[in-house]
């Protein structure tokens, strides 16, 4: 079985302590989810997160997430959410959505007419319409 490709996303505890309110562990009918929007494990590792934070006084901390966790993030946490605490949904989304662009960079070229997204965004600047074409 291929080894999933993990991206390390720091969060601070505020932050932390909003995923622990939108990540869940299960959720009726998994199964017939591609990526289901729920994971045992990321929400294990947010509780164990928070809790290294708590009791030894660290403000933030670093989980390794895979795409399917960034997609139960994602799934859930909306912009406009905040906490008690100071975590913004705006700030997480913005770290995971990083990281969803780090990993799609490193998606291998393809033969084929259509350009991959590290081409499209090297050549965004010079890719434009001179008005040649414009009918």
């Amino acid at each position: 079985m291929a080894e999933v490709e993990r991206r390390a996303v720091t969060f601070s505890l505020a932050e932390l302590w909003l995923l622990h309110d939108f990540v869940r562990h299960e959720i009726p009918e998994a199964k017939s989810w591609r990526f289901p929007p729920a994971s045992e494990d990321l929400n294990e590792e947010v509780a164990l997160a928070i809790e290294t934070c708590e009791t030894h006084g660290l403000d933030e901390y670093t989980l390794m997430l895979s795409k399917g966790d960034m997609f139960v993030i994602d799934y859930f946490v909306r912009r406009d959410h905040k906490t008690p605490e100071g975590g913004s949904g705006k700030r997480v989304l913005l770290k995971v959505f990083r990281a969803r662009k780090e990993l799609n960079e490193e998606i291998p070229d393809h033969a084929g007419d259509d350009r991959t997204y590290r081409e499209v965004t090297r050549h965004a600047a010079t890719d434009f319409d001179t008005g040649k074409n414009a009918g």
